[in-house]
């Protein structure tokens, strides 16, 4: 079932001037209330979306099309780090509530893997500019192109968006690595967009973009001074699918109608506060009678580092007599795996096991520096019981 009502670009934008605040508050709600429907109903969607892959220069490809009309608008992905001898994966997932928004508003999402791992940033920006190529020749040439990078992908969308001369309309770079190095780079930053570029960081991760926003140069036109919005939250890239999609609406409001579009901060603060409560929808756990084990399945894996996320939500472990900082066992090719259920990776050692609640209200479940799904032979739909270890024993903090 795909949410109703809800488009990006051309089809949602306000076309009666600047955009208010309190527009964006509405629609914030309306996005959060359609996120719990799609994860609630996304088995059930009808429509299967059309992904193109192959290979361009070494680097693999996927372009989501959308399930109705091309408005002629591009959504390209820009990855963040991935260790060498990590797959060269260009993993896209159509089923998340952002990317689904803007496919079913009718934009083509495309990624790339890179021709390689590791510390690359001039070799990304080329291969990103490759796939666009492509895509011009293949599909038609864009009328607009956004960029989004996550982490080193923030950092290569940023100077992506510091050329003189570009294709691309805006770019979004969410908790970018600004000052990260290329070993024998040639790409610096410059501090001056040529674009209109949004920057997005979690509570812990603004101090770098923060620190380019405000830097003493001189930005006169063609440069357009950028923008941060702040989501109140901890943890690295840590930023729910409601707040991508807040985040691709402002964009698009601050292409159609000027920077005056975008949100204003409230009570006299400095950035824009874009914090959306995490609404994961109906839980699709069944509790044990003894209340001491939940059964939840997986609802993704990661491909490239071979983290799991399941469909269990915070309220599960919570009812099912699994509190926070406290273990619990699953069961999976005949071994049982002894878990933690903490609050981010590095609660526990290298090669043991942890799971936490994401930004979305679902669970993270890793084995930390370790390829867990791979391990435990854990593949999307596999069903798995979570069994409180020594239950009613007090958690440790």
């Amino acid at each position: 079932m795909k949410p109703k009502g809800i488009r990006v670009g051309s089809r949602g934008a306000h076309h009666g001037g600047p955009m208010p605040l309190s527009h964006f508050a509405r629609r914030t709600a309306a996005l959060t209330a359609a996120l719990g429907l799609a994860l609630a109903c996304r088995a059930d969607d009808p429509v299967p979306i059309k992904v193109d892959t192959g290979e361009i220069n070494g680097a693999q490809y996927a372009i989501a099309n959308p399930p109705g009309e091309w408005n002629h608008r591009l959504l390209l992905l820009a990855h963040g780090y991935r260790p060498d001898g990590s797959p060269l994966v260009a993993d896209l997932h159509p089923e998340r509530a952002s990317i689904k928004e803007a496919l079913d508003g009718g934009w083509l999402v495309a990624t790339s893997s890179y021709r390689r791992n590791g510390m690359i940033i001039g070799d990304a920006i080329a291969d990103l500019d490759a796939l666009k190529d492509y895509i011009s020749k293949q599909y038609g040439v864009p009328e607009r192109i956004v960029l989004e990078g996550e982490s080193l992908g923030g950092l290569v969308v940023t100077l992506m968006a510091e050329r003189d001369e570009t294709a691309y309309s805006g770019a979004i770079a969410f908790d970018p690595t600004m000052y990260a190095k290329e070993p024998n780079g040639l790409v610096g930053i410059s501090l001056l967009p040529r674009m209109p570029l949004l920057f997005v960081a979690t509570f812990r991760e603004a101090l770098q973009p923060m620190r380019y926003q405000t830097a003493l140069v001189a930005r006169p036109p063609p440069v357009v001074p950028p923008v941060l919005f702040v989501i109140q939250r901890e943890g690295h890239d840590n930023i729910n699918q409601p707040e991508h999609i807040e985040v691709f609406n402002a964009m698009n409001a601050w292409l159609d109608h000027g920077p005056d579009a975008l949100p204003r901060p409230k009570d006299q603060a400095q950035y824009y506060d874009a914090t959306v409560a995490p609404d994961p929808g109906p839980s699709t756990s069944v509790i044990h009678a003894d209340s001491h084990a939940l059964d939840t399945r997986v609802a993704e894996v990661d491909a490239v580092y071979g983290n799991v996320l399941l469909e269990a939500q915070a309220k599960d472990f919570e009812d099912a007599g699994i509190p926070l900082m406290t273990f619990f066992t699953f069961e999976a090719g005949g071994k049982a795996y002894h878990t933690l259920y903490g609050r981010t990776y590095s609660d526990v050692k290298k090669g043991e096991w942890v799971a936490f609640a994401d930004a979305d209200g679902r669970t993270v479940l890793s084995r930390y520096l370790g390829d867990g799904a791979a391990t435990a032979k854990l593949t999307p739909g596999k069903a798995l019981t979570l069994a409180a270890v020594n239950p009613g024993v007090e958690p440790s903090h």
